[in-house]
């Protein structure tokens, strides 16, 4: 189910390994999300949380987000 949920597949979730490639509904291919196991040990991570940590930690991504977009 996570594998699922994360676009990724069981094995690379399971075993780890090389880069991962999902399209998101982009149809000429352009839009694509890498999920590498650094980013699926940080979901696994964040979900261990209790809800008042995940909330702080939700919030700091979105700022980093902003920044990021604002250079």
């Amino acid at each position: 189910m996570i594998a699922q949920w994360l676009g990724v597949p069981a094995e690379w979730l399971r075993f780890g390994g090389a880069e991962i490639e999902q399209h998101n509904g982009d149809t000429n291919g352009s839009n694509l999300a890498r999920f590498e196991s650094a980013d699926v040990k940080l979901i696994a991570d964040l979900q261990r949380l209790d809800d008042h940590h995940k909330q702080i930690a939700r919030e700091f991504i979105r700022m980093l987000v902003r920044v990021n977009y604002q250079k």
